[in-house]
């Protein structure tokens, strides 16, 4: 997840982390783009009704040789309608063959849902119900891939459990770990962190560990935004509550961990292996 509002100042204070901190702004304005629909696909662009959560825009991106799915959750400034999307969703078919669903935060391309950390934690097991409904998932191995703020979306998909597997790239769960390493070296002693209490009813690493799947954890050697260390120390948390974890380090920046051949080789094997 990336922390974009943590207000912190070069003098003695006291930064909060709060929803605020990392959720996705309903306000940012969409790039002018279009999704790209990779080659031998078909593409389903629809608003999935979820109950009395709202409804959320989704696209569903379908090999017709494939019965393999993967849920994609875009970082805090994704869009489905964007460069770094449809860059994305190639490069999952590319290396998978699987069919791609991706879907909007609220505010974005349709979708009504409410900014709450409690509508964060519903919204996964309720997206989950309405795709197997919906007939996208549920005829073959189902997997999560979050990046940045969507592995903690990731988290709340595998709440639902029955996932095949979860690939989480540049994200952690230790909120304020995260939060420290945007302190400045020389605030740090002068800076204090706090948690918001309310962050506590998103349990990102407890769903993860929930839903007894797998997890890869991709990370790039040179991110900047969740760095290394936070996702070295991610995989023996997730490890002492019995989660299998792959960790599979890649020579890039926040975000691009499928742009190496690295990182598109963890994800090939990771898959395979299921």
């Amino acid at each position: 997840m990336i922390f974009s509002a943590l207000g912190l100042s070069l003098g003695g204070c006291t930064a909060v982390i709060s929803q605020a901190s990392f959720y996705p702004s309903a306000s940012l304005a969409a790039p002018n783009a279009v999704l790209a629909v990779p080659d031998g696909y078909t593409a389903t662009d629809t608003l999935l009704p979820l109950g009395d959560l709202g409804a959320v825009r989704t696209v569903r991106l379908d090999n017709p040789a494939s019965e393999t799915a993967i849920i994609y959750s875009a970082g805090n400034g994704g869009f489905v309608d964007s460069e770094g999307t449809s860059r994305m969703a190639a490069r999952l078919a590319e290396v998978t063959g699987a069919d791609i669903i991706l879907y909007d935060y609220p505010g974005r391309g349709g979708t009504i849902l409410p900014t709450t950390i409690e509508a964060a934690a519903a919204f996964g097991p309720a997206m989950i119900d309405r795709l197997k409904s919906q007939g996208w998932i549920g005829n073959g191995p189902v997997y999560a891939y979050g990046l940045s703020f969507g592995g903690a979306m990731t988290a709340s998909l595998a709440q639902a459990g029955g996932l095949a597997g979860l690939i989480i790239e540049g994200s952690a769960a230790d909120y304020q770990a995260v939060g420290r390493d945007f302190v400045p070296g020389l605030a740090k002693p002068f800076v204090k962190l706090r948690l918001d209490p309310a962050l506590g009813a998103f349990d990102y690493q407890g769903y993860v560990m929930a839903s007894r799947a797998p997890v890869l954890l991709l990370s790039g050697t040179k991110d900047k935004v969740i760095r290394p260390p936070r996702m070295r120390e991610f995989q023996p948390a997730l490890e002492g509550g019995g989660t299998k974890v792959t960790f599979a380090p890649v020579p890039v920046g926040h975000g691009g961990a499928l742009e190496a051949a690295e990182g598109r080789a963890a994800l090939a094997a990771f898959i395979s292996a299921r």
